[in-house]
């Protein structure tokens, strides 16, 4: 159970374009525990992960942020070369939408809460950053933070004078060995919200405080960071992640009453589709006759109709996928998976061969235990009942003895 005494942190790890996986956890720790966001002591990140706890400081609301992921992540996969494409500089989108964004007293909310990690460029020495001067100061360090040297560029930003760069290059998981610090990542592992595979890994990767088990499933979660994945994929993702911190939320027994609704349990819609909730009365119409001509592109997006995502999020999640239908298959993530999965089949077959290793181990050690348990049962069956056969042979040789002087 948590202890709502003492004082607490939520840390996020950077994990580039998978953030949105934050989102949909924030939406439900929002929903269903608010207090666990209003009342953390600091709220820290690293990389892209800074973003989102920069945007819970200032109060700047996650449906924003999530149009903001969405919009960058489209508009990179309209370039051939995705974010590496020359036209195409994602720090200066960055950038942009935190000008826009951002409050004019944003430093003010922000300093004392926000935790950002950087990575100090001379000696490679991680910095954390709580205090802010002005709102310009604010947003040198959130973008110092989030450089990721050739793919962001090769000139990194700099802070009083100082180049720093991506804090999850030092540290991804600033406040980590504080034992009231809630974890968050994308990648399964230890975090306290994060996916889980549903199978026993043997093998970790602890990389700036994150612990990133050893399976293709983050092989494709970590090169889905870097090259966007298409939107109806990270509004899954974004799913994911609120079934994540749900399921968080329960095994602490911090939900109280509140429970998932029949709908996701089940997989049965109680509630209007989400496109319903977009359209206009003519264009239910519309979407009547599309259907009726069975249109797949209008039923791409209908498996958010059973998710438990707030109202606000199937708007902007919908929208995104409505209007990414005509994108084709993204070359560089197609090729950069292809490669990664030749490269993790001796990886996989040996940890497979490894776990059959270790399971017939177990079994033949487990029999063996038995047998010596069973054989030692036995022999002491044996050893109860030989000095009663010994006793009583006595008694008759002795009864014998004196029957034989008294003749």
């Amino acid at each position: 159970m948590f202890n709502w005494d003492e004082e607490w942190n939520i840390s996020f790890a950077g994990c580039g374009f998978r953030s949105i996986y934050y989102l949909g956890a924030l939406s439900c720790i929002l929903q269903q525990a608010p207090q666990l966001v209003h009342g953390a002591s600091k709220i820290c990140g690293a990389s892209s992960g800074c973003l989102v706890a920069a945007a819970l400081t200032v109060g700047i609301p996650i449906e924003q942020f999530c149009i903001d992921v969405l919009t960058i992540a489209k508009e990179a996969r309209k370039h051939t070369l995705g974010v590496f494409h020359p036209t195409f500089s994602l720090l200066r989108t960055v950038r942009e939408s935190l000008l826009e964004k951002l409050p004019a007293d944003a430093h003010l909310r922000a300093s004392g809460r926000l935790c950002v990690s950087l990575t100090r460029l001379p000696d490679r020495t991680n910095v954390l950053v709580s205090k802010f001067d002005s709102r310009e100061e604010l947003i040198q360090v959130l973008m110092c933070s989030c450089f990721f040297p050739v793919y962001c560029g090769f000139i990194p930003p700099s802070y009083r004078g100082v180049r720093y760069m991506d804090g999850a290059l030092s540290n991804n998981m600033p406040l980590f060995e504080q034992r009231n610090t809630i974890t968050m990542a994308p990648f399964s592992g230890e975090s306290d919200i994060c996916p889980r595979e549903g199978t026993f890994n043997f093998f970790e990767v602890h990389y700036g405080n994150v612990s990133i088990q050893v399976n293709t499933g983050n092989v494709h979660r970590i090169c889905t960071s870097f090259l966007p994945t298409k939107p109806e994929k990270l509004a899954e993702i974004c799913h994911n992640g609120y079934l994540d911190a749900h399921r968080f939320l329960r095994e602490r027994d911090m939900l109280g009453t509140q429970h998932l609704p029949p709908a996701l349990v089940l997989g049965k819609a109680t509630a209007k589709p989400c496109c319903e909730l977009l359209e206009s009365a003519k264009a239910k119409e519309s979407k009547k006759t599309l259907l009726n001509e069975r249109n797949p592109h209008q039923e791409d997006h209908r498996w958010l109709d059973l998710k438990n995502l707030p109202v606000s999020f199937k708007k902007v999640l919908c929208e995104a996928c409505r209007d990414s239908h005509d994108d084709s298959d993204f070359l560089p993530v197609k090729v950069v998976m292809y490669v990664v999965t030749l490269l993790m089949l001796p990886i996989d077959l040996t940890i497979s061969l490894i776990s059959s290793v270790i399971l017939s181990g177990c079994k033949a050690v487990y029999r063996l235990l038995m047998l010596t348990t069973v054989s030692a049962g036995r022999r002491g069956a044996v050893d109860v009942k030989t000095p009663t056969v010994h006793f009583r042979n006595t008694a008759a040789a002795v009864l014998l003895t004196e029957t034989s002087d008294t003749r």
